[in-house]
């Protein structure tokens, strides 16, 4: 296999990219000078040095080498801690984060649970749990919002997370929720605008 087409095979493997768009990245880097090229090289190889997974939510941040494991928002004290999201994956969180219509905290899954698929790895069900058991011992958190995307994976993680918190629902009065009226079936939250996050965090039930 030559060098163009292990590239085009990699960037295929991006999620959203097949092998047509993967083979103009490559055409297209073909185009730019070497520095670019080492700027994109070393940018993809500082990614695991620079970026982290915050110990409480999992979400990606910045560390830039420092000694923290948790991100800003977790850090942040004047967020509300009575009340936590949970959302798909990182882009789902920074849209609602760039519309400011949201100041509780977050946990990622990671992902969705794909339909009639069993074997499939499965997200952070055993680290949301662990969670929210802790912050509702300490009497802080009051309300779990699954602000999942209403697609048929996203919906049947909705189902799963339903009954598998279903117990510290039961032990600790917890209220659980998901998005109200303002999300269509089928609606990623990602591309979601303001106004429909804004209608759907609302009309939560």
């Amino acid at each position: 296999m030559n060098l163009i087409d292990s590239l085009t095979e990699k960037f295929s493997k991006l999620p959203g990219i097949g092998p047509r768009q993967s083979k103009r990245f490559v055409y297209f880097l073909l185009t730019k000078d070497r520095s670019y090229l080492k700027e994109l090289a070393e940018n993809i190889l500082n990614l695991k040095d620079e970026v982290k997974v915050c110990k409480s939510c999992y979400r990606f941040f910045n560390n830039y080498g420092g000694a923290t494991s948790v991100c800003d928002i977790c850090f942040d004290n004047s967020r509300d801690n009575s009340v936590l999201m949970v959302v798909g994956k990182d882009a789902d969180m920074e849209n609602i984060e760039k519309n400011h219509i949201y100041n509780g905290k977050y946990f990622i899954l990671g992902g969705y649970l794909p339909i009639m698929n069993d074997n499939a790895p499965w997200v952070r069900s055993k680290e949301l749990m662990k969670l929210i058991e802790k912050k509702s011992e300490k009497e802080e958190l009051k309300e779990v919002i699954l602000a999942l995307s209403l697609s048929p994976e996203g919906e049947n993680t909705i189902h799963y997370i339903m009954q598998i918190l279903e117990p510290l629902r039961a032990k600790f009065g917890l209220k659980i929720t998901t998005l109200g009226k303002g999300l269509s079936t089928g609606t990623e939250l990602e591309y979601s605008d303001d106004d429909t996050l804004k209608n759907a965090l609302k009309n939560r039930s």
